[in-house]
């Protein structure tokens, strides 16, 4: 099954190779027609401009631009709609948070402070076994469930599952959501299908006073 999939994805991505070694291909013949042309222009017609030739080399010009601008947008842009099952499958994995015990209390989460320079901050939790390090881009950390509309607008967070969650783990738990493009035919173009289109953390902890700000401790 798994060898399967990977080679219906590989067969998906050709899509985008193929169509960029055509663009690519035709990039490299343009500005060959291009000199072609004005050798001709020079040597069998004795002119050194013709407003005709000039037209047609910028007709091309903008084709071959325009190809290539297309193309780097579909294979470079991280753009994703994390309601369209057809664009992205969406999945999630909870592990409970481990409570740590450092000199300013005990806490679930530390926060390394970001700079003037770099304000992004980063977030360290523990889980069974592991310590994790996200930064405040691609996680939030809660102390209440109706946070997390206004925090992570846009992101698709169950409610229902969340406070199943709660009881489940006592409001202490890591949640990563996981969207990984899907086969279709703009994604093969991109060369994006069973590539990881976005991951996101939701870290839960029950009260602010279980994240520590002051007492940062590695392991």
């Amino acid at each position: 099954m798994r060898k399967g999939w990977q080679s219906m994805t590989s067969a998906w991505n050709w899509i985008g190779i193929i169509a960029w070694i055509i663009v690519l291909a035709l990039v490299v013949w343009v500005f060959h027609h291009i000199r072609v042309r004005r050798i001709k222009m020079i040597v069998e017609r004795k002119h050194t401009f013709e407003w005709g030739n000039l037209l047609i080399t910028a007709v091309e010009l903008v084709v071959s631009l325009g190809l290539l601008v297309g193309m780097g947008y579909v294979t470079f842009s991280n753009q994703v709609n994390l309601t369209d099952s057809k664009d992205v499958k969406v999945s999630y994995s909870v592990e409970p948070l481990v409570l740590r015990v450092g000199t300013n209390g005990s806490y679930y989460v530390t926060v390394d402070r970001g700079t003037t320079k770099k304000p992004v901050h980063i977030y360290n939790y523990w889980v069974d076994g592991a310590k994790y390090t996200v930064s405040s881009n691609k996680a939030t950390v809660v102390t209440n469930l109706s946070q997390v509309k206004v925090a992570d607008a846009g992101i698709p967070w169950s409610q229902k599952q969340l406070a199943k969650e709660d009881r489940k783990h006592e409001k202490a738990y890591a949640m990563k959501l996981t969207a990984t493009y899907q086969p279709s035919f703009w994604n093969g173009l991109g060369m994006h299908v069973g590539h990881q289109a976005m991951t996101r953390w939701l870290i839960r902890v029950p009260a602010q006073s279980f994240i520590n700000t002051a007492d940062v401790q590695t392991n």
